[in-house]
């Protein structure tokens, strides 16, 4: 299965044969993405530290080495293990929510290390459970059939909670990349509140 594949992978697609392939990868998602639901064992003060983990910050040091933070008004402020400041960064609009959301999480140390372990699983109907490839961790390949192209398709859950019940699908967004004119495709999904 994963040799055909890499050999349908290696193809290359002319301009009107990717815009073909597109529009049906664009359909297959908005048709995809109601089915898809997962459980998520992670609570708000996870997500934070994950948003914090993704941050890019100017001195790629404090990204290696920060151990604690804190948010204080609009702003985060990164601590080493001693809980010295090692910088302060502007808050995302994502942090933002998670704060006001949440208010307890503010002024408050939070340790890089208090992020729990994601141990919730996927909830699959039964069309789903046939196509599945392989699940593990965050992830889950399915087979799919794109026109007469077989592919296979990983969904990668960065933050989980997107595809709960919790977060409202309906405001998911999403932009569909083809690589190179190859048959490979990034689907971007961004949750919009």
């Amino acid at each position: 299965m994963l040799t055909e594949f890499a050999l349908l992978t290696a193809l290359t697609l002319n301009e009107d044969e990717r815009k073909g392939l597109r529009d049906k990868i664009d359909e297959w998602v908005e048709s995809f993405l109601p089915k898809l639901e997962r459980e998520s064992t992670r609570e708000e003060k996870c997500r934070l530290i994950d948003s914090v983990e993704r941050h890019e910050f100017e001195n790629k040091f404090n990204a290696q080495d920060w151990r604690f933070f804190n948010f204080v008004g609009k702003k985060g402020l990164l601590f080493d293990g001693d809980k010295k400041k090692l910088t302060e960064f502007k808050a995302t609009s994502f942090q933002k929510k998670i704060l006001l959301r949440n208010p307890a999480l503010s002024d408050v140390f939070i340790g890089r290390s208090e992020i729990m372990e994601e141990t919730g699983e996927w909830k699959l109907d039964k069309t789903l459970k046939e196509k599945k490839i392989s699940e593990g961790g965050e992830a889950l390949i399915l087979n799919q059939k794109f026109g007469e192209t077989v592919m296979a398709v990983r969904v990668q859950a960065f933050d989980p909670f997107l595809f709960t019940k919790k977060s409202g699908a309906d405001k998911i967004k999403w932009k569909t990349h083809l690589i190179s004119g190859k048959i490979i495709f990034l689907v971007f999904i961004i949750k919009i509140d």
